[in-house]
């Protein structure tokens, strides 16, 4: 698949050099998501946690925590709380945050996908068809 083919995903583009892959907004061009290679990429935290390259095993207890405080009956319920996509990935959308792993040596890092509220808001479902399988399948 070409990077900048989108008939039916986000435009993609990695920056191999420094371990991001960006994914932009088909209908308005703009940056929708950024993900952060769990090898390569810069270290990335929420509230002082560390985000990429963790064993996921590391970040259990800050998923539930963080998701505790993300409740929010405003919210559509697609949105609140702690979610897990169909590969079991933790989804915490109130954050526009989907914890993704990526297979390192004999072990799965965390490779977080950042979202920005357009996408987050849409729900897991709309994410996973707009970014493009090379994220959800190479990874």
């Amino acid at each position: 698949m070409d990077a900048w083919d989108v008939e039916k995903y986000a435009r993609w583009y990695p920056f191999c050099g420094v371990g991001i892959d960006t994914y932009y907004d088909p209908e308005t061009g703009t940056l929708a998501a950024v993900a952060v290679d769990a090898c390569r990429g810069p270290q990335v935290s929420i509230g002082g946690t560390p985000l990429v390259g963790r064993l996921p095993s590391e970040l259990e207890p800050w998923l539930e925590e963080t998701a505790s405080t993300l409740e929010d009956p405003t919210l559509p319920e697609y949105v609140d709380g702690l979610r897990f996509g169909p590969r079991g990935e933790p989804y915490l959308l109130g954050l526009g945050l989907v914890l993704r792993c990526q297979q390192n040596g004999d072990h799965a890092r965390c490779r977080p996908v950042f979202l920005a509220p357009q996408w987050a808001m849409r729900g897991q479902e709309w994410i996973e068809d707009l970014i493009p399988d090379t994220e959800w399948l190479t990874y």
